[in-house]
């Protein structure tokens, strides 16, 4: 992935899981910080990620 699309604290889906991830920081060695919602800071190649749009859920 492009690294100019992933940015510190924005939103990424993992490709391929489809889970999404929060950035925590971005390398210019091609990989990122992430954080999942469920806890615990991990290291994943940038080519593994794609920008995610994430809507509001509605009830």
């Amino acid at each position: 992935m492009d690294i100019k699309n992933l940015q510190q604290g924005a939103k990424a889906r993992i490709k391929s899981t489809g889970q999404v991830v929060e950035i925590k920081r971005v390398s210019n060695h091609g990989f990122s910080i992430v954080r999942f919602k469920t806890g615990g800071d991990y290291m994943v190649l940038n080519d593994r990620l794609e920008t995610a749009v994430v809507e509001p859920v509605k009830h």
